[in-house]
């Protein structure tokens, strides 16, 4: 089923044996990927897509992105995924999404931020030509919008990565997913075992290109039976980020 009513894009998806780990629930790197692949049909059918934007020499890119999770879904279980527009600024647009299970209760809800890009300048670029085919939802409830994250303090945890081909989006960088996959990597196996994953809270800074080397440094706190990770994703020329991420595990 999929429906498009009143800026509301709503489509029924099954969790499947590729969207798993090792204990049969959905990766936390693959409701990113149910997310932007309802987020790429919604905007592909009203025309305001990846496809329209590269037509201009302009292409989307997430800026920031969060989700809470109230329940993990399982393998093979079938889910709802409704995604809308909240609103449109010059540069960028807000965009939320929820999974509900068969029973109609939400476990997943969140929100991103996405910018347009100038493929030649690679700098942010206006997105004024499509604002006549966005139905914008501002009225409907969701998490909080994303914020400015802080970075690290001192250094728990490191993995040095290297961006390979694999890694790489239509855009020509690092796909926005993989970051979130290179911090998951770099922490102890006991945290994606004995602690659940609440909250993800990713701030995207700069591109990652083929064959640039980063660090991923992670700071680890314990805060009223919440451990916290803070994550960044370090350049090795630089001093600032490419990408920052916050994790609440229970």
């Amino acid at each position: 089923m999929i429906e498009n009513k009143e800026g509301v894009w709503e489509e029924e998806q099954i969790v499947t044996s590729y969207q798993i780990g090792p204990n049969y629930t959905l990766k936390p790197t693959s409701i990113s990927e149910l997310f932007q692949e309802a987020a790429g049909n919604h905007s592909n059918a009203e025309q305001f897509g990846l496809r329209e934007m590269m037509a201009i020499g302009k292409a989307w890119v997430l800026g920031s992105y969060k989700y809470h999770v109230e329940r993990w879904p399982k393998w093979t279980e079938k889910l709802l995924m409704q995604t809308w527009v909240h609103d449109v600024q010059k540069f960028s647009s807000q965009r939320n999404f929820q999974l509900s299970d068969v029973k109609g209760n939400v476990i997943i809800q969140g929100t991103s931020n996405w910018f347009g890009l100038d493929m030649k300048k690679r700098r942010p670029t206006p997105i004024e030509e499509f604002v006549d085919r966005i139905t914008p939802r501002s009225d409907i409830a969701c998490i909080s919008s994303p914020s400015r994250l802080k970075g690290i303090e001192r250094v728990d945890f490191s993995l040095k990565k290297k961006a390979m081909y694999s890694d790489l989006d239509p855009v020509n960088h690092v796909n926005n997913i993989k970051y979130f996959e290179w911090m998951l990597d770099s922490i102890p196996h006991t945290f994606k075992t004995e602690k659940m994953l609440t909250d993800v809270e990713i701030n995207y800074v700069a591109e990652v290109v083929l064959d640039e080397e980063v660090n991923v440094i992670s700071e680890v706190t314990e805060e009223e039976g919440v451990t916290k990770v803070i994550t960044c994703i370090m350049k090795q020329e630089g001093v600032k980020p490419a990408c920052i991420i916050h994790t609440n595990w229970k």
